[in-house]
């Protein structure tokens, strides 16, 4: 009886070894794909133009506009409560044309903008912020297609512009000067 309790705790003790080493494989497998993911999105940073400086805030740190147009589009699309998925693609459809790049490259530029707003705290800091530097980068041309991306995810959308959102036009309109 006593050699069955043995065996029983034996085979009980290499299931437990079996499902630790399972997990820690598993978990060694999620934190390479992360480091994958997080290069992807530094190589594509980088592919923009963009370096991160230190004691700077990621917007200052901008210097070609495409990347303030991504960003103030994301920032744009983010004060929807909630955005579908035809908005999200008009957004990507958008910054293709008029910025005239891939469509890859218009999804890398829509996750750096996103990336933008999140690093100014959301959507509506983000408007002011980002408004500001694409005017300081492009001056009137940035607006042209700044406007253009947003007219894109309206059209795609097929619904009328949100409060928060209409409010933003306004603050777009008045940091541009028009």
């Amino acid at each position: 009886m006593h050699i069955i309790i043995g065996l029983i705790g034996l085979i009980g003790l290499l299931v437990g070894i079996y499902y630790f080493f399972v997990r820690a494989q598993n978990t060694v497998y999620i934190a390479g794909e992360m480091a994958d993911m997080a290069q992807t999105a530094l190589g594509a940073a980088r592919r923009f133009g963009f370096r991160r400086q230190a004691n700077k805030h990621p917007v200052e740190c901008i210097e070609e506009p495409p990347l303030a147009v991504a960003g103030l589009a994301s920032a744009y699309l983010g004060l929807d409560e909630f955005p579908t998925e035809e908005a999200r693609q008009g957004l990507i459809v958008g910054l293709q044309s008029e910025l005239d790049v891939s469509m890859k490259e218009a999804e890398e530029l829509s996750v750096l903008g996103n990336w933008f707003v999140q690093e100014c705290q959301g959507p509506d800091p983000a408007i002011s912020r980002l408004s500001r530097k694409l005017h300081r980068l492009a001056g009137p041309e940035g607006l042209v297609s700044a406007m253009g991306v947003i007219s894109h995810i309206a059209k795609q959308s097929g619904t009328e512009p949100s409060k928060k959102q209409i409010e933003a036009l306004d603050e777009i309109k008045q940091i541009f000067k028009v």
